[in-house]
């Protein structure tokens, strides 16, 4: 990451996993970037409006949205009705991904089974994209074995919705994508420009996971689409070039108090810590709180000499975040801010 606030050593046994190679911080759009296809969107960027997808088509040639549908068999995204008919009277493609936990083929035709009928319900029309997003390290760890469960949950949804499917996932670990299928890959490079085109033989390239736009709160995630696979056919190219963005955002929060570490998270090369009374459902990199961004400390906010955390091996832990930290955005009672260069999702009760 860049511009880390602090360094915290972590002792862990197993192997990291590299999601998406380097982050960077919020991206200033500039002539020189990949191209702004695709943005993919969810409860994190809030409701979104015709009119903020219309600025993205606009002024950065953005032609698709792709929205979170669900995760699991209990979670719908609150966001993907609205995100649809939006994205639709802003005339973009739309598309949908659900967040699997499987890993058998069993499980991933349930959770198929449970997004498809989310997808009908939020008006996802029939020929769409219903990606499978692959990210957990337990799949990861699978390796190739991997690629029947991830094809049980493509082939299901074809089945009961009609949908098109293919994987997201990590640069790292393209082999849990099926062999032969081109995917939607996730990879960060620490300077994004026009000239990379990673994973060209791909549908599509995530760049990066923090663009922002004027028009909008937060920051998005941007792809760049390599074929027509996201836009049900039609000419995926853009020439347009984006303006430069001026975040003039001067709103900030504190969180003054000792918190207690309920459980260490790993999400692909990283670390973030949880508490289960601050971060907001579900758990994922974007409810947690990087580990940089916490200090140690006894029950009485006293910061330890010894930085190590524990690893959840049952000893309590104690953390105070005591900087000043930029609001992103404000939807109901959660509130995202930028801890560590990276957009954190925390109850708004919890804030200064």
């Amino acid at each position: 990451m860049m511009n880390k606030l602090k360094t915290l050593v972590v002792a862990i046994a197993s192997a990291f996993f590299v999601f998406g190679g380097m982050t960077v911080v919020s991206q200033s759009a500039h002539a020189d970037t990949p191209r702004y296809d695709m943005i993919d969107v969810s409860n994190h960027n809030g409701a979104m409006s015709a009119d903020e997808f219309r600025y993205m088509r606009d002024n950065y040639g953005v032609k698709a949205v792709t929205t979170k549908i669900s995760e699991g068999t209990t979670f719908s995204d609150w966001t993907a009705a609205g995100n649809i008919k939006a994205a639709i009277d802003a005339g973009l493609y739309v598309n949908g991904y659900s967040y699997i936990h499987a890993t058998t083929v069993a499980g991933a035709i349930a959770e198929a089974d449970y997004a498809a009928s989310v997808a009908q319900q939020a008006g996802l029309p029939v020929g769409a994209v219903l990606a499978v997003d692959v990210e957990n390290a337990d799949q990861m760890a699978m390796g190739r074995a991997m690629q029947p469960v991830v094809q049980a949950f493509m082939n299901e949804v074809q089945r009961v919705g009609g949908y098109r499917s293919t994987t997201y996932t990590m640069g790292s670990h393209l082999e849990v994508s099926v062999d032969g299928d081109p995917s939607w890959i996730a990879s960060y490079p620490y300077t994004p420009t026009s000239e990379q085109s990673w994973y060209s033989t791909e549908h599509a390239w995530q760049w990066t996971s923090k663009a922002t736009f004027a028009s909008s709160l937060g920051v998005f995630d941007v792809s760049q689409l390599y074929d027509d696979f996201f836009t049900a056919g039609q000419d995926a190219s853009n020439n347009v070039t984006p303006p430069v963005e001026d975040d003039n955002t001067t709103d900030t929060v504190s969180l003054n108090g000792v918190y207690v570490i309920d459980s260490w998270k790993i999400y692909g090369s990283g670390w973030y810590a949880r508490n289960d009374d601050m971060s907001i459902p579900v758990a994922d990199y974007n409810n947690d709180i990087p580990v940089q961004s916490v200090t140690l400390t006894d029950r009485y906010g006293n910061a330890l000499s010894n930085q190590v955390a524990q690893g959840n091996n049952g000893a309590m832990e104690y953390f105070t975040l005591n900087d000043n930290y930029k609001v992103l955005n404000r939807v109901g009672s959660s509130i995202q801010i930028e801890m560590n260069g990276e957009s954190v999702w925390l109850k708004v009760a919890y804030v200064k």
